[in-house]
This record gives structure tokens, sequence and C-alpha cells, in this order.
């Protein structure tokens, strides 16, 4: 049973690596060279050979997938776990790549709007009713998530911007009719930087937390 255990844990510490090794070797470095050339020639004129310009489109989705399994498989997850985070990443990767829609749908983003405010909301309420049961590192690596929360949101809020109102970016027609081109350039730094404002503190959040137990 402990070699069955020790063997599971091997496997799955060497999926969570080839998941790394997809989100930073080929998604984050490899931008450092793809992105100018996509810039120049855009993505469809690309010639890499042995379909490597595809295999870099979807690192980051296959990686993330990839390591979510392997870290299940490491922490000897239920079976059933493995078996929905495999069932479901191979379906999301795949309606990624198939959806493709033609047209704004603006009832999609005020959806989607409102259940990201809902589901704020509902995470920041959770913790305050929590908190109180919590002392030490637990209860600092619950603040520090829930700050990671708030930078969530605010790169919801500016992403909203970014793509609607006032920016228009996917609308390229109201954006050059209303001039906005050059607050994208602004909007999008701020949403990256929230963005990692937000891993950050979750990460470190989570990570005292666990020292906390």
């Amino acid at each position: 049973m402990h070699e069955s255990r020790s063997a599971g844990k091997t496997i799955g510490l060497v999926i969570f690596g080839i998941g790394a090794l997809l989100m930073i070797g080929v998604g984050f470095l490899s931008s450092w060279w793809f992105v100018p050339q996509i810039r120049d020639a855009g993505f469809n004129n690309l010639t890499i050979a042995g379909g490597l310009s595809f295999l870099w489109s979807i690192s980051a989705p296959i990686g993330a997938m990839l390591a979510a399994i392997g870290g299940a498989l490491y922490a000897r997850a239920e079976g059933r776990l493995v078996a929905i985070l495999i069932i479901g990443s191979l379906a999301v990767v795949a309606f990624s790549m198939v959806f493709n829609l033609q047209e704004v749908v603006p009832p999609l983003f005020g959806a989607v709007g409102g259940l990201i405010t809902l589901f704020f909301l509902g995470s920041v309420w959770n913790w305050a009713k929590a908190r109180s049961r919590s002392s030490g590192k637990e209860r600092l690596g619950s603040d520090l998530s829930m700050i990671g929360h708030v930078f969530f949101l605010f790169a919801a809020w500016y992403l909203c911007g970014f793509l609607g109102a006032p920016t228009f970016t996917i609308r390229p027609d109201l954006m050059e009719n209303y001039g906005t081109a050059l607050s994208v350039v602004s909007l999008g730094s701020l949403i990256a930087i929230y963005l990692a404002l937000g891993w950050g503190f979750t990460f470190f959040g989570h990570r005292t937390s666990l020292r906390g137990k």
C-alpha cells in the first residue's frame, strides 16, 4: 500500500512538472519570441515547424490542466476528483478552442459581470463570518487571500471598461469614433498589475494559512 501511494505521488509530481514546464517554458518564456513574430506577421501567417505555434497557443490552459491533475494525484485525492479534473479540464479546453463569437453580445457581459459581483460579495461575507473563528497565521492567511479577491475584482472592473465602455476595445468602430485608443495601454497595464497582485496575495494567503495549521 505504501509503495502504491508513493508511486501515485511520484506520478503526480511528474505530471505537475510537465504542466509547469508547458506554462513556464512554452507559455511564458517562448512568448518573448512568439509575440514579436505575431505582431509582425499575424498569428495565421506564422510558419513554425512541428506545430509549435499551436502548442504555444494552448500551452497555458493545457499546462494548468496538467498541474491541477498532478497536484491532485500528489495529494492522493479521491479518484472522482481526479476524474472530474480530467474530464472538466478537457471540456473547458475544447470549448475554448471551438468558441467563436462573431458579434458582441452585451447581455453576456452583463450576466458575467453580475455573477462576478455576487460571487465577490459572497466571498467577502463568508470571510467576515469565518474570521472570528480563526487566529494567528490562519487568520492572516485568510486576510491576505481576501485582499487578493479584492484585486481580482479590480481587474474584472477595469477589464469591463477595457472591453466595453468607455474604451470599446472589441468595438473598433466605436474606439476610433470616440478616440479611446490611448486609454487601452493604461487600462491593459492596470489589469495586468491587479491580476498579478490578486494571484500574489492569494498565493501568500494560502501559504500563510498552511503554516498556521
